[in-house]
């Protein structure tokens, strides 16, 4: 009996020490929900002209202070998974990004799942709607549609954006998991780094071995600066991201490393907003040794918006060349000696279009996308024979978003 009174006791001091280090933190929660339908129609084969979709995310915050100043704490998001065209790999509802953090007036470190220094700091156009070049319209038009070349039969990748689906900003890592700084806004600058071990690793997984293919060693860094004068703001930054290619163990070939900057700039006034920037790619998703590669990958955009109260309206254009996400590379064959399965390249990518937006409610948003495509692709089929294909097309999505 006395055994179990004091293990009882024992208990109850430890819930209430939890209870007493917890008591400084603050647990949030938040996220949206957004609903979208679109028509929408271009150049590929056994196209659907019309869809919905749905993206909702939950956030959990907790966030703390210390005696000594120190802030810390933790974010996590929940996201709906989206399933593979072939309807598997979807697993309900999963973690998009989490991770965990220390900031102070030194500045902030993070930890986990999130997007690096590349994203965080890049100023570029304003984006209004469904965020134009570098939103959710191209979803409705991204597919791999079959064309026959050289006695084969080769994917293209229609509507999906160049350069890992990037047009105003550098290629980046992602969600992977990595580590970041960022400097606390001193006299409108602000400053900082991140670096992720794998570009495609994120969560529990880890990397076991090098020949895997894929990007290591995945840097980014950049620098911006913010203020008003006399009515006007003022934006402007320049990031860099770099990375180190990996070859398979089974066919020796390796994606080449590559080194990227971006620069972009933004004014206001009285409502007004414009803006743009520039990206060099440099040898981003380029394999080494595969026959015909291209190396060239850039982009450039350019946009402007106005807001009055709850409504704003804006337009943007983008032009960018580079590889339709990172090409495949498998097991060498007699009839395919260079072991790359597919890469789609767009040599000429011209996106353009507009966006609204009206705030009905807090939290409510309706928006509109009016997008259009057209693009000159080359696919380098097994053989490194190239086929080319050119795709015109439009998507109108609306869209009914509720922040909480």
């Amino acid at each position: 009996m006395k055994k179990i009174l004091l293990g009882t006791t024992a208990i109850a001091a430890a819930a209430l020490y939890a209870q007493t280090a917890q008591a400084q933190i603050t647990v949030s929660l938040g996220g949206y929900t957004e609903f979208f339908g679109a028509y929408y129609d271009d150049d590929a084969g056994n196209r659907t002209d019309h869809e919905f979709q749905l993206e909702t995310e939950i956030v959990v915050r907790a966030d703390g202070k210390a005696d000594n100043g120190l802030l810390y704490g933790a974010k996590v998001e929940f996201q709906n998974s989206t399933p593979t065209k072939s309807g598997t790999g979807a697993s309900g509802v999963g973690t998009d990004e989490a991770s965990v953090y220390l900031a102070g007036t030194w500045g902030r470190l993070e930890l986990g799942d999130f997007d690096g220094a590349a994203d965080t700091l890049a100023i570029y156009a304003p984006l209004v709607g469904i965020e134009q070049v570098d939103g959710d319209a191209y979803d409705f038009l991204a597919v791999n549609t079959l064309v026959p070349g050289s006695g084969t039969v080769t994917p293209f990748a229609f509507g999906i954006q160049p350069n890992g689906g990037n047009i105003v900003k550098t290629p980046d890592s992602g969600d992977s998991t990595k580590i970041m700084y960022i400097t606390p806004r001193f006299a409108g600058f602000q400053a900082g780094a991140s670096y992720a071990t794998q570009g495609t690793s994120e969560a529990q997984d880890v990397v076991g071995f090098k020949n895997l293919g894929g990007y290591r060693d995945f840097w980014e860094a950049g620098a911006n600066y913010t203020g008003e004068f006399g009515g006007f703001s003022v934006a402007v930054g320049a990031t860099a991201t770099g990375a180190t290619g990996q070859d398979t163990l089974s066919s020796g070939l390796k994606l080449a490393d590559f080194w990227s900057w971006q620069a972009g700039a933004q004014l206001g006034y009285a409502g007004f907003k414009f803006g743009g920037g520039y990206y060099d790619g440099g040898d981003f998703a380029k394999v080494d040794g595969a026959p015909n590669a291209s190396s060239d990958s850039s982009a450039w955009h350019l946009g402007a918006s106005y807001t009055a109260g709850p409504f704003a309206i804006g337009v943007t254009y983008a032009e960018a060349q580079g590889y339709k996400g990172t090409p495949t590379i498998g097991t060498p064959t007699l009839t395919n000696p260079t072991g790359v399965t597919s890469a789609t390249y767009a040599s000429d990518y011209k996106t353009y279009g507009g966006g609204v937006a009206y705030t009905l409610a807090p939290g409510l948003v309706v928006q509109a996308d009016l997008m259009y495509v057209d693009e000159k692709l080359r696919n380098f089929s097994p053989l490194g024979v190239i086929s080319t294909a050119d795709n015109e097309g439009y998507v109108v999505v609306l869209d009914t978003r509720l922040n909480f």
